[in-house]
């Protein structure tokens, strides 16, 4: 590779490895990237907040395609409003539009809180939401408003990981006051489905913790049918609850990539945090579980014991399938890591794993992961999925395992594409996949082998021979 398109390389954030040096010459940035932006992230996180309006800043096909891809992944409908920027706003300022928004929003709706989402474009002419949520405050400052809470996310930098991680410090530093001790733990779930927080939610449950949630969107984005589909959501984190996160035992939070507010909260009001790992596999679930009893002073309950063992015997009773298989991984970099781990506990091995998202942090944990293994992985931080494909043609895959975005890949390679994490929209039930805790673990571990059985072996259940799996598609 060329001194030149190695210093582009660099510049996007791609660390490029030494095997790769004048094998492939890619002279475009990203080529069908594997993350979103900024304000997907955040608007993420404000779906888990109770009577709250997501407000994006920008233009109106910017809320447009978040509630596209969200509703298509879902299967629920969304609603985010838009200040609908146009040519004219982005010459004179969005000011106007951002106040007649707020205003609207607060006489129609009746919100509790308005978190309000930058975007590439007002970043880009340098609106400051902050200076203007204050005008707007003084010019109705007889009215009863509700709180505003402005959250910076340029959409030409970081990803959807970065945005989540700073709507959830912007509220926390936003609302978080010191009052009395709750006894509870706070806990900052990252990008997961709505039942991977509902299982999060079982197992404080099953150890008689209190909890807050930041966000909680368990129930809103996985709501059960009703009269009313449209409006504020019922459910969720009260702002009551944020405003209380300042008084709690401790932080966990599942994302090592989204612990912003967890040391703040440290920082400023000496709760004590924790970063990481996210519970997918016995020992990431072990950890948490490790946790949450520390900071809470209780001991683990039988019935978690007990799934723990369910999830060790399933492992083993599926290792004549999954011994040495060959994964791929991709995704957001918390829940690769997580795959990385549940599935090099099956004993399978992952060949290669990929993030859009470029982090020294994601690099340093796969590391640690296969060491301890004896695997060795190509690792990718940084990278779009057609680096992805690339190296799994180099270094090979039995299973893809990934968001919908990866069914192309797993067409051309003939192999199974195992459908998890953030978007799903060829499948129905993705808000119903869960992967943390160690029954999430068991529905890994089960829907995975059941995966490898329908593509690998046939009905006698005797593994097809290569030429027999000749011609076969996904």
């Amino acid at each position: 590779m060329n001194d030149k398109i190695l210093a582009e390389s660099c510049k996007h954030g791609h660390v490029i490895p030494d095997d790769l040096s004048g094998k492939r010459e890619k002279i475009f940035s990203v080529v069908n990237p594997s993350r979103m932006c900024q304000p997907m992230g955040a608007i993420y996180a404000i779906l888990g907040m109770r009577n709250t309006m997501p407000l994006i800043h920008g233009s109106q096909g910017c809320s447009t395609y978040m509630r596209f891809q969200l509703t298509r992944h879902f299967r629920e409908p969304m609603e985010v409003a838009s200040t609908s920027m146009s040519e004219k706003t982005v010459i004179y300022g969005g000011e106007y539009n951002l106040m007649k928004a707020l205003k609207n929003i607060s006489e129609k709706q009746h919100p509790d809180l308005i978190g309000i989402v930058s975007s590439c474009l007002t970043e880009t002419i340098g609106d400051d939401m902050n200076m203007i949520v204050g005008k707007f405050r003084d010019s109705n400052i007889e009215k009863e408003l509700p709180c505003m809470v402005p959250i910076s996310t340029p959409s030409y930098a970081g990803s959807h990981v970065e945005g989540y991680d700073q709507a959830i410090k912007s509220l926390v530093e936003k609302l978080a006051s010191p009052q009395n001790a709750n006894h509870k733990i706070n806990i900052v779930p990252g990008i997961l489905s709505p039942a991977d927080v509902r299982e999060v939610k079982r197992i404080l449950l099953e150890l008689k913790i209190g909890s807050i949630i930041l966000t909680d969107y368990s129930e809103n984005l996985d709501a059960p049918f009703g009269e009313s589909s449209l409006g504020l959501y019922t459910q969720g984190t009260s702002v009551d609850e944020v405003v209380d996160s300042a008084n709690s035992r401790g932080t966990i939070t599942l994302s090592r990539h989204a612990d912003s507010a967890g040391s703040l909260l440290e920082k400023k009001f000496d709760v004590p945090s924790v970063s990481g790992p996210i519970p997918i596999g016995v020992n990431y679930t072990d950890q948490f579980v490790t946790s949450l009893c520390s900071l809470a002073e209780v001991e683990v309950p039988k019935n978690l014991e007990k799934e723990r063992g369910r999830l060790i015997d399933a492992m083993i009773d599926s290792e004549s399938y999954n011994y040495q298989r060959r994964v791929a991984i991709f995704g957001e970099p918390d829940f690769v890591s997580g795959m990385t781990q549940i599935t090099s506990e099956m004993g399978m091995h992952p060949t290669v794993v990929s993030t859009g998202v470029n982090s020294p942090r994601f690099v340093e944990e796969i590391k640690n992961i296969t060491a301890s293994r004896g695997i060795k992985t190509r690792i990718l931080s940084g990278f779009d999925l057609e680096d992805l494909h690339a190296e799994i043609k180099k270094y090979g895959a039995d299973v893809l395992i990934g968001n919908a975005y990866g069914a192309r890949i797993a067409s051309e390679e003939n192999i199974p594409l195992y459908r998890a994490g953030f978007p799903i929209f060829d499948r129905l039930g993705a808000q119903r996949i869960c992967c943390v805790g160690y029954e999430g673990g068991l529905q890994t571990v089960d829907r995975l082998t059941n995966m490898i059985l329908d593509f690998y072996y046939d009905e006698s259940g005797y593994e097809i021979c290569e030429k027999e799996k000749e011609g076969m598609k996904v």
